[in-house]
């Protein structure tokens, strides 16, 4: 990030996103993850990587193609590249949904040989479900941590522990503050879990 505190190209893609995101709220969630980021020094190309990502990630499978088209013109090859790495793996190769597991496997393979920026952005989501579902629990009560993830507890903690074990034998120098960031926000959501189902 530049020393100035102001940067035109993420001001750029939270507006794009705004404008495309199909979403009645398109900005819920996506600016707090480039304050996450932000806040561990990531690069401005991994910020907006990240901002576009979560609009890849709510548009239909069949304008996904002229939305990559649109990313790489706008913001650069390096951004679209980042970007296209990072999507959400919803859909199978012949456009079908996903399930959530299966979604959850595919993210896994993806992450093993991951660049760092990418595993950043991937982690730093991760730290952002996680402290929504921390703080809808303080807030109203373990069972409203399903709010964050559509995820059955066991499956959510399945998850949260696939994601650490795979960054931890990572080949590519992932962001260690970010890493530390989540393994402690993950191992509170288990504690929380864990007192419900005693």
């Amino acid at each position: 990030m530049s020393g100035l505190g102001y940067s035109d190209t993420i001001h750029h893609a939270l507006a794009f996103c705004a404008k495309h995101h199909p979403g009645r709220n398109p900005l819920l969630g996506t600016a707090n993850v480039a304050v996450i980021l932000a806040r561990h020094q990531a690069d401005d190309v991994t910020i907006v990587a990240a901002i576009l990502k979560r609009l890849v990630d709510a548009i239909p499978h069949d304008r996904l193609p002229e939305m990559h088209q649109r990313i790489a013109r706008r913001f650069g090859g390096m951004v679209a590249s980042a970007v296209e790495a990072a999507a959400e793996p919803r859909f199978d190769p012949l456009g079908r949904e996903r399930p959530w597991k299966a979604s959850r496997f595919e993210a896994l393979a993806r992450l093993s040989v991951a660049s760092a920026r990418v595993a950043d952005i991937w982690i730093a989501i991760e730290i952002h479900t996680c402290g929504a579902a921390l703080t809808d629990i303080r807030r109203l009560g373990v069972e409203y941590a399903r709010a964050a993830s559509p995820a059955p507890p066991d499956e959510l903690l399945w998850w949260h522990g696939s994601i650490l074990e795979i960054l931890s034998g990572a080949q590519s120098e992932c962001r260690p503050s970010l890493q530390g960031e989540f393994r402690q926000l993950s191992g509170e959501v288990a504690a929380y879990l864990a007192d419900e189902d005693a």
